[in-house]
């Protein structure tokens, strides 16, 4: 049995503390399809009602259509759109999914509801 190298143990400790799901994923071991994202620009003025419009939007979409992923709602200024400031919490639960709380909530996260249900 060989001792592992400086670089084994380092990527065991950066991963030991996610989730297995997330760490497989990461490696290439994830067999989902593909997704697309669709981006719908809605400008608004202030940062704080651009979030709650966003928060909004999203749910009374997600009732309608069940691809919307809720968690991943996103604003960003138009200008630096690759600067996101997150509507929901941006961690990952053992689901796959983003927590359905807002951002800079408290406690737990919430695990998304399975479908149907």
């Amino acid at each position: 049995m060989s001792t592992p190298s400086g670089h084994q143990r380092a990527t065991r400790q950066v991963f030991a503390s996610l989730p297995r799901a997330v760490v497989d994923a990461f490696a290439g071991r994830d067999h989902a399809p593909p997704r697309h994202v669709i981006h719908l620009p809605v400008a608004v003025a202030e940062l704080a009602a651009a979030l709650d419009l966003a928060g909004s939007l999203a749910r009374w979409l997600a009732s309608t259509f069940p691809q919307v992923e809720v968690a991943g709602t996103s604003v960003s200024t138009e200008d630096a759109q690759q600067v996101r400031h997150w509507v929901f919490c941006d961690r990952i639960t053992p689901e796959r999914r983003r927590c359905l709380l807002r951002c800079d909530h408290h406690g737990e996260c919430l695990p998304p509801a399975e479908p149907g249900g």
